[in-house]
């Protein structure tokens, strides 16, 4: 069965009122049509962190199972961070996790901020029966020696506006996850492979990839380019003009339609570990909006302040002449005295409690307080077509910091024992030791 991740994550309010082995709970989310919620409780001078699964419980014939690896992780709003991963079957509505994930002393020392800590659950669904009778994420039959073929039909071509994107499902190939895009832009059609391989913290992917755009009309007329690129720190490539918008229209229209094929094949393939010494500033935002058929034309919705790295943000969604726009705000203030800037590359993603997802990837200087995305990153009835459950959508952004300019870091502030312990050529303060030795 293919893997399917998702991430949950919560602020839990009024830390100090969490009695001796009492518990608080977030709300449910669902995430591949399992619902799942996050609970934290205090037991035995400890914090301890639980997985929860809601789904009922069946018996005989409908039992089910699902086999899930997840890394729990406790975050401060200053870039601190502990985490610790389990594994476990969920087979009944029941959680799992660590009865003494932290001392609670730690946790008040170091993550409460506010009278209030953040939780973060990162999942992979490894393994599961009775689950995913509708798949998501095919594999072809036709994979072989490291080669592949996508092929959509993107209709509706002649409402496309400038700036106008759509999207293929995503594909499975070699057990990595495919899409294709095109994109209306200055009079020219464009065309873009994405691999939507998850970001793992502490990893480095790379996909070093050959590619064909190819575009065929009806008649079997032929347009196409060649390429190569390597998939990772750029999750997507692609050709802005591929094609002149009105010669796409004159010779491979068909029933306001285009097909269009991209034929990969993997030329390398890596996945390692971060060296640690230089991990790099990373922080996670989720949110679960509700009531979007509310959202009028013109209209702007903010989730909640969330502070990461010290550093005040949020996520936007705007509904404009009929398209989805969602964008990262960094709500920093200016400094009379200082000047600040933040140099970020992130990836904003909308997800659907099906498990169905489309992310986008961005690199932006922030330097103001600003939000920074795509105004027409999907048509709205698109949207409510393949996204919107119950009125509900998840949006998230993952982000990594690059470089920070004018602004204390204060990750860099550690209390140290003064012990130093040489591994290889490098040396490592007691505390860096063993945070690496308890997360390998």
């Amino acid at each position: 069965m293919t893997s399917r991740s998702f991430v949950l994550a919560h602020t839990f309010k009024d830390v100090s009122k969490l009695e001796e082995v009492g518990s608080y709970y977030s709300d449910i989310e669902v995430r591949h049509d399992i619902p799942w919620n996050i609970r934290i409780f205090k037991k035995e001078g400890f914090l301890g962190v639980n997985l929860h699964c809601e789904k009922e419980e069946c018996f005989e014939a409908k039992k089910w199972s699902c086999q899930t690896k997840f890394t729990m992780k406790l975050v401060a709003i200053g870039g601190k961070f502990f985490r610790r991963t389990v594994q476990h079957e969920f087979q009944k509505p029941e959680g799992h996790g660590m009865d003494k994930f932290i001392s609670w002393e730690k946790v008040l020392e170091d993550y409460v901020d506010n009278d209030s800590i953040i939780i973060e659950i990162h999942a992979n669904i490894v393994r599961s029966t009775g689950f995913f009778e509708v798949k998501y994420l095919p594999v072809s039959e036709h994979d072989s020696d490291n080669s592949f073929v996508l092929k959509h039909t993107f209709k509706n071509i002649s409402r496309f506006v400038e700036l106008e994107k759509d999207f293929s499902d995503l594909e499975e190939h070699f057990n990595i996850p495919w899409r294709m895009q095109i994109q209306k832009s200055n009079e020219f059609l464009g065309i873009y492979l994405h691999c939507e391989k998850e970001i793992c913290e502490g990893r480095n992917w790379a996909i070093e990839c050959e590619f064909e755009f190819r575009l065929i009309s009806a008649s079997g007329k032929l347009h196409s380019t060649e390429h190569k690129s390597i998939f990772g720190a750029t999750p997507a490539w692609g050709r802005d003009t591929f094609i002149s918008w009105n010669g796409m229209e004159k010779d491979y229209i068909n029933n306001d339609s285009i097909d269009v094929e991209i034929c990969v094949k993997i030329i390398n393939n890596t996945d390692a570990p971060h060296n640690i010494a230089n991990a790099e500033r990373t922080f996670f935002l989720s949110h679960s909006v509700k009531n979007m058929s509310r959202i009028e034309e013109g209209e702007e919705y903010y989730t909640g302040i969330q502070t990461r790295f010290n550093i005040p943000w949020k996520l936007k969604i705007k509904k404009q002449s009929g398209f989805f726009g969602l964008f990262l705000h960094c709500f920093k203030q200016l400094d009379e005295f200082r000047k600040w800037s933040i140099e970020t590359e992130y990836q904003l993603k909308v997800v659907s409690s099906n498990g169905r997802s489309v992310s986008f990837s961005f690199s932006y200087l922030f330097d103001k307080p600003f939000g920074y995305g795509w105004l027409k990153l999907l048509r709205w009835d698109n949207l409510e077509e393949k996204y919107i459950v119950n009125d509900t959508l998840v949006i998230e952004a993952h982000v990594k910091i690059l470089n920070m300019t004018g602004i204390e870091d204060e990750t860099a502030i550690v209390k140290s024992s003064g012990i130093v312990i040489p591994v290889g050529n490098q040396e490592y303060s007691l505390e860096k030791w063993l945070e690496m030795a308890f997360d390998h």
